[in-house]
């Protein structure tokens, strides 16, 4: 997908743990705008749309729709698309 490594704890250009990726996406910035246990704060919506975010209590990503989500993946995988992980809530910024 692109050249995103994954980096735990980070959110900076090329760099990201699946927080930060999400936190990135949400406002363009490197500004962290929390955990996934933040995420899992967020208002819930049962119709998701792309945009919104899938997350679960060990992971998060961002829906694009038809069941899948853009996430940074872990070492070695990077920024990557794939399925939404079972158990996995959506969530609205």
């Amino acid at each position: 997908v692109g050249n995103g490594q994954y980096v735990s704890g980070a959110c900076a250009p090329g760099q990201f743990d699946c927080s930060g990726f999400v936190s990135y996406c949400l406002t363009g910035s490197y500004s962290r705008l929390g955990t996934t246990y933040t995420f899992l704060g967020w208002p819930q919506v049962s119709d998701p749309q792309p945009g919104d975010v899938a997350v679960n209590s060990g992971h998060t990503g961002i829906y694009i729709g038809g069941g899948q989500m853009i996430h940074a993946a872990g070492t070695g995988q990077g920024v990557v698309i794939g399925s939404v992980q079972p158990g996995m809530i959506y969530v609205r910024y």
